[in-house]
């Protein structure tokens, strides 16, 4: 599923990743280690916020990295964050549909937001706003937005945070 090959990602003299390479084939996969090791930095090369130095990725067949971040999500990549991203006077349903917004065609954007609310267990709260939450609802709200539109890969950086 995805490739890696070769990357080198630096910040001055800092290289938190130096020549990885790796093939992720597995459907579920995770990756452990310190503090500082790379793991935020990788998701954030492979969700476009960071550009490495060096090296290729690919999702499939499809090079990723000369591709946009929004481009990323309309080709089926999502991610959370370590830190929930819940706008917080927008609705439950409201934060879901601003990401349906960008991946689900015309017409379905209403199923999608539904099946996001089941799939999570938000539907009971779909009508309350982001500040009303607690942080364990909130992260669910970021699961949510990350299983909308059926991607094709989800990226969750600390998804027990907190």
């Amino acid at each position: 599923m995805i490739k890696i090959d070769n990357l080198i990602v630096q910040f001055g003299g800092i290289r938190p990743i130096n020549e990885l390479s790796a093939v992720l084939t597995a459907p579920i996969a995770g990756l452990i280690g310190p503090n500082g090791a790379g793991k935020t930095t990788l998701l954030n090369v492979l969700s476009g916020f960071v550009k490495p130095i060096q090296g290729s990725v690919s999702l499939g067949e499809r090079p990723l990295l000369p591709m946009m971040p929004l481009q990323r999500v309309r080709a089926g990549l999502r991610r959370s964050f370590q830190t929930e991203q819940v706008v917080e006077d927008l609705t439950v349903a409201g934060n879901i549909a601003a990401i349906a917004d960008h991946v689900v065609g015309a017409g379905h954007h209403a199923f999608a937001v539904e099946h996001a609310l089941a799939f999570v267990g938000l539907t009971e709260v779909a009508d309350r706003l982001g500040q009303s939450l607690n942080l364990f609802q909130r992260r669910l709200v970021e699961l949510a937005k990350c299983v909308v539109g059926e991607p094709k890969l989800i990226l969750l950086d600390e998804p027990a945070a907190g």
